[in-house]
């Protein structure tokens, strides 16, 4: 008896697939045009552009923090744009942002452990579980679990990002959305961060949408990489390909100011044979 053929296992659906969103504030400004993207679980893309390119608007529409004009949003096969209310607060568990600035986005007048845990109770954990996870939480992203009575101005910068993201892992969510998350910490720290982000994600299978201006940033963590310029999205793809060979101009001339490439150009220039 011949053995059955092999089925052809279909690949499987995207985390979240975003297409043709549009947004246009009152004042007129086109901040996102006809922009589309996906994200797989357990990967990592990027969204790279300068400040006005309409990458933290994207971000804001897909955490349903600001309304499309147009588009569809769809997240673990769910239509985003159709929830309100408890349907949205119950999908935003497994749907989390790292903001670009901790100083700002902790209450001043909670302790880290209790922002940890209101991040819990809100979706229904008892307190008392909740504030045991958050501790638990901040010994596994580096910062030492005393810190949990502290309140936010008595950390540094680095261990207020780490917290911010063991509130965002609290939930245990499938994406979390990190925006602009380690522009604002020195180089050291910023490495650090990045490392740990990767690490979780090995541990976890969390899926990243990492927003920045940097695209050197984006290039070291992200598997694929969206590059948006005046609200639109002009190239995507591969990141190492992208670094590689950017093909469209906005691409290159971002690259072109990276410190790596500035140093390379630099060199380069000196070792040049003089005429």
């Amino acid at each position: 008896m011949s053995a059955a053929p092999a089925t052809a296992t279909a690949p499987a659906e995207p985390l979240l697939v975003a297409e043709h969103l549009m947004k246009r504030f009152p004042n007129g400004v086109q901040a996102v045009d006809d922009v589309s993207l996906t994200v797989h679980a357990g990967e990592t893309v990027g969204i790279v552009g300068e400040s006005g390119s309409g990458k933290s608007t994207t971000a804001k529409l897909v955490l349903r923090l600001l309304d499309a004009d147009d588009g569809t949003i769809r997240f673990a096969g769910t239509d985003l744009r159709g929830l309100r209310g408890k349907a949205l607060r119950d999908v935003r568990r497994s749907l989390q942002l790292v903001p670009q600035n901790p100083q700002t986005s902790f209450n001043p007048k909670l302790t880290i452990g209790d922002s940890i845990a209101f991040n819990l109770t809100v979706h229904g954990t008892r307190s008392k579980p909740a504030h045991a996870r958050a501790v638990e939480l901040l010994e596994r992203v580096g910062v030492a679990t005393g810190h949990a009575a502290k309140h936010p101005h008595e950390l540094s910068g680095g261990q207020l990002q780490r917290c911010a993201i063991a509130r965002a892992l609290a939930t245990e969510p499938s994406l979390v959305i990190c925006d602009e998350a380690v522009s604002a910490l020195d180089k050291s720290v910023q490495a650090q961060v990045l490392n740990l982000l990767a690490e979780l994600q090995r541990e976890t299978g969390v899926a990243f949408l990492f927003i920045s201006h940097d695209l050197a940033v984006v290039e070291h963590v992200a598997d694929r990489v969206v590059v948006m310029y005046l609200g639109e999205v002009v190239e995507e793809g591969d990141a190492a390909a992208i670094w590689r060979a950017p093909a469209h101009e906005y691409t290159r001339a971002l690259l072109a100011a990276t410190p790596e490439r500035l140093l390379a150009t630099r060199d380069a220039a000196a070792a040049a044979p003089t005429p």
